[in-house]
């Protein structure tokens, strides 16, 4: 196995509960992200899948060096982001970009294109001399399907999905190793979804990149990801291949994700069994004792308050967080025969 470019080891980051205005005293924590490890290698595409609350955003911060660990480390090329130099640290921005969530609010509105695409350059103009800038900017828009022409123009003048393709172009800038797509697709119509996933297939095979891509849509997450981990109340539940989290899911909680996603196909609806949840999502300041998922869990029993499942393989074939995982048959998620356009669309990424 070649060496990871982006690691993550038993990372924790809890944010503080204080009271108190003069003199704030600390009376609990937040426990955003409670023990995640993760592996990102060259040009593979990762997928971080979980509902809101989970912990996805604070995984991404941290990962980005926009926020420290409470605990754990975050490697790069196995030498740690947190005790880098400030020199080495700069290099490191470098190499990990991001796409942000929503193309409205990403893009500085007092800004042309021209200079939101050009923008990294400013910031390490050892890249780039301020000659080139102008025509490589018009390469990039050229590159994610954008008229080079417009490099005047301001975001109103654009789409969402137009948008959204200025942040790809930005995240480019640098040439960088690894983009962190932090649901880039969520705030996007469905047809102009596939487009962006296309189009982040198409860069990943052209410049070498590597993606760890966050999504709620468990069908874009299937279609565009490598391997895939699901988070719940900040730990990785369950992690492995495509084929194993959407076609043999272990975890209870998986299984309860892929029986919510809706079918098109009337006979495949008849096949799949809903498995509905009871309860809410526990606060991450005052989570369970054990395992985490056990008070709306349909499979807990006692062992499942004293002790926290570790994530191992039980036999299922790929790491399961659960004293009873046990692989289920489920109705694929989005079937060929269910949506033939869009999947159709999506696999042109993978080439599948």
């Amino acid at each position: 196995m070649p060496e990871p470019l982006l690691e993550v080891k038993g990372l924790v980051k809890h944010f503080p509960i204080t009271l108190g205005v003069v003199r704030q005293k600390q009376v609990g924590a937040v426990r955003a992200v409670d023990g995640v490890d993760l592996a990102l290698y060259p040009q593979e595409t990762v997928g971080l899948v979980g509902e809101s609350g989970c912990g996805k955003s604070t995984v991404t911060k941290v990962l980005m060096a926009l926020e420290k660990p409470t605990a754990g480390q975050v490697l790069h090329h196995g030498k740690d982001v947190f005790s880098m130099s400030a020199k080495e640290q700069k290099q490191f921005r470098r190499s990990v970009q991001i796409i942000f969530q929503d193309p409205y609010t990403s893009l500085n509105p007092r800004m042309t294109v021209g200079d939101i695409v050009g923008e990294p350059w400013e910031i390490h103009p050892e890249v780039l001399p301020k000659k080139g800038r102008q025509a490589a900017v018009q390469d990039l828009l050229e590159r994610v399907g954008l008229n080079p022409d417009f490099i005047n123009r301001y975001p109103h003048q654009f789409s969402g999905g137009q948008r959204q393709r200025i942040g790809i172009a930005r995240a480019l800038a640098l040439k960088p190793e690894v983009i962190v797509c932090d649901e880039p697709v969520s705030a996007l119509d469905v047809s102009v979804q596939a487009q962006v996933v296309n189009l982040l297939g198409d860069l990943q095979q052209e410049f070498g990149l590597s993606y760890l891509f966050i999504a709620h849509d468990l069908s874009v997450v299937r279609h565009i990801s490598d391997r895939v981990n699901v988070m719940y109340l900040g730990r990785i539940i369950e992690s492995g291949t495509n084929e194993d989290v959407y076609e043999r899911p272990a975890h209870p909680y998986t299984q309860a994700l892929l029986s919510a996603v809706p079918s098109h196909d009337p006979a495949a609806r008849g096949q799949k069994k809903r498995i509905v949840l009871q309860g809410d999502l526990p606060s991450p300041a005052d989570p369970p004792t054990g395992c985490h998922f056990r008070t709306r869990c349909f499979k807990a029993q006692d062992v499942c308050a004293q002790e926290y499942p570790p994530l191992v393989d039980r036999g299922q074939g790929h790491p399961s967080a659960c004293h009873f995982a046990e692989v289920v048959d489920v109705v694929p998620v989005e079937d060929a025969a269910s949506a033939p356009d869009r999947v159709t669309s999506l696999r042109k990424t993978r080439g599948r």
